[in-house]
């Protein structure tokens, strides 16, 4: 299964990643992707950019670097008030934006109704694309009901290459989440979260969950040019080069 973009990539911007992103473009360049999204994490994260750096994103960074078309966006914090740590104004203006919760920033422990809230909450968010690893252990919600909220939405649920390793006891929640997708229409993306070059387009572990869950491919998005084009188009208005 070969991805033509991966969706979920960090530069060291964030503090904790290695890479620039001409690097990291280098290296989309090479598996010959059409498209590299850049996510870096948003302010509340130890070590993220300030929210100047995305402020000038989309007027810095070129729609196409050396071929490959790069989506300008960010991964963005779910705080417990139910807003994302980055101003509106500002995730409206980005290509592709990505919710997730981090303990950093969101607290573990405080139930499976309160996440379930959040996640509902980020589905009324017009500028969110992508519910982020979703399936660790510690953010348990009602997969149902927020998969139900993300086909009225059109919400893109992320199946987080890294989450086998670094998120321990994922696999079954994600399983669950596909079957859901599955049934709901709702539509993925396989990414690697890859916070070094070389780890861009290593999805072997997203691949292996979707093949488990009998995903139809049709529902992936970054395994055709065309049709992540097509629901980027849809969704945002957004149009990216042919």
């Amino acid at each position: 299964m070969q991805i033509v973009g991966d969706t979920h990539t960090h530069t060291v911007a964030s503090s904790h990643a290695f890479s620039t992103l001409l690097e990291n473009v280098a290296q989309a360049k090479k598996l010959g992707h059409r498209f590299l999204a850049t996510t870096d994490h948003t302010e509340k994260m130890p070590g993220a950019p300030y929210r100047w750096f995305f402020e000038n994103l989309p007027g810095s960074v070129p729609q196409v670097l050396d071929g490959v078309v790069i989506l300008r966006g960010c991964e963005a914090n779910i705080q417990q008030d139910g807003t994302l740590d980055l101003r509106e104004d500002i995730l409206e203006e980005l290509d592709w934006v990505i919710a997730s919760m981090h303990s950093y920033v969101l607290p573990v422990g405080l139930g499976e109704d309160f996440y379930t809230r959040l996640w509902l909450q980020m589905a009324q968010i017009p500028s969110v694309d992508v519910f982020g690893h979703m399936g660790q252990e510690k953010y348990v919600c009602d997969y149902r009901s927020v998969v139900q909220a993300m086909a009225r939405s059109r919400k893109i649920l992320e199946v987080n290459a890294a989450s086998s390793r670094v998120r321990k006891g994922s696999e079954k929640n994600c399983l669950e989440l596909l079957r859901l997708c599955k049934e709901y229409g709702v539509e993925v993306v396989l990414s690697t979260d890859a916070h070094f070059a070389s780890l861009i387009g290593q999805i072997e572990a997203s691949a292996e969950l979707v093949r488990q869950a009998d995903f139809p491919e049709e529902l992936i998005l970054n395994l055709n040019y065309e049709r992540f084009c097509r629901s980027l188009k849809e969704r945002k208005g957004i149009m990216l080069p042919e």
